[in-house]
């Protein structure tokens, strides 16, 4: 059994439980099933990268998103977080949805017959047809480019162009 540390204020609590890698500050502590990390304030459990970002920049807006520049759902580097809508967050995704058959964000088999890939990326409840490739490396580069044309918060991409 793990003898659990009481830290005085939350502030000791961040501090001991962040680690630097790299340019990132990764909590070390309680991470959920969705990748986020979490700790108690004092009155509450909240998630880190807020009460991070709050720590630097008070207050965030009402039904605003925190979105992680790095892609990191575990840092808590104040200069990683940013302000975003959900549209905003949602755009710059770094790996596809779980589902995803091809393990490639806005890539999918054709089964229409023709060129085995197929690229479609949506933006504004439009979906965007990106071509059809005959590697799977051609049509995520497609995605990417088509991602970085549509998108206004797609840094993840924008690093791997």
């Amino acid at each position: 059994m793990t003898k659990r540390i009481a830290y005085k204020t939350p502030q000791a609590s961040f501090a001991a439980r962040t680690q630097r890698q790299g340019a990132c500050l990764v909590w070390a502590g309680a991470i959920r099933p969705n990748g986020y990390g979490v700790m108690w304030d004092g009155q509450q459990v909240v998630r880190v990268h807020r009460w991070a970002y709050e720590q630097a920049n008070g207050p965030i807006p009402e039904g605003a998103d925190i979105d992680h520049i790095c892609g990191n759902r575990a840092c808590a580097e104040a200069s990683h977080l940013r302000v975003t809508s959900r549209k905003q967050n949602m755009e710059n995704l770094t790996r596809p949805n779980r589902n995803s058959p091809t393990g490639v964000r806005g890539v999918h088999r054709n089964t229409s017959g023709g060129k085995p890939w197929r690229v479609r990326v949506k933006h504004n409840y439009r979906e965007y047809n990106g071509g059809y490739y005959d590697t799977i490396a051609e049509a995520e580069s497609a995605a990417i480019e088509l991602r970085n044309k549509l998108f206004t918060h797609n840094d993840a991409d924008r690093k791997a162009a």
